[in-house]
């Protein structure tokens, strides 16, 4: 029971801690800096908010070109299995293009890396 509670607890603090240190992030840069002469408390809270959300959505969509596409490909050459699978299928085509003879030599390379790596 205890410890069901506590778990869900720790889901929750993911949720809930990252709004909590924005809103204290705003407070204090707010409080910290010459910008209460300038601009009252409730205009710059949604500003900065909107702000900072369409820079965290910039850094994301960064992220999700180009960092996830290195990811799949990595996990993709880690499935040996799958490599070998797919390569069976491409060199069991009668007639092989260009493409499927240099897909097949590609996949080849990884099975090879990847028994190199075994050893």
């Amino acid at each position: 029971m205890f410890k069901e509670l506590y778990h869900k607890m720790r889901l929750g603090q993911s949720v809930v801690f990252p709004i909590i240190s924005m809103i204290n992030f705003i407070i204090i840069s707010y409080s910290l800096t010459t910008i209460k002469d300038i601009i009252p408390i409730h205009i710059y809270i949604p500003i900065f908010a909107i702000c900072l959300i369409s820079v965290l959505m910039i850094i994301g969509s960064i992220f999700h070109n180009k960092q996830q596409t290195t990811d799949f490909n990595m996990n993709f050459r880690k499935q040996t299995n799958l490599i070998k699978s797919i390569r069976l299928i491409l060199e069991s085509q009668t007639v092989k293009t260009s493409e499927t003879k240099s897909w097949i030599n590609e996949l080849e390379k990884m099975e090879k890396e990847h028994e190199q790596n075994k050893l």
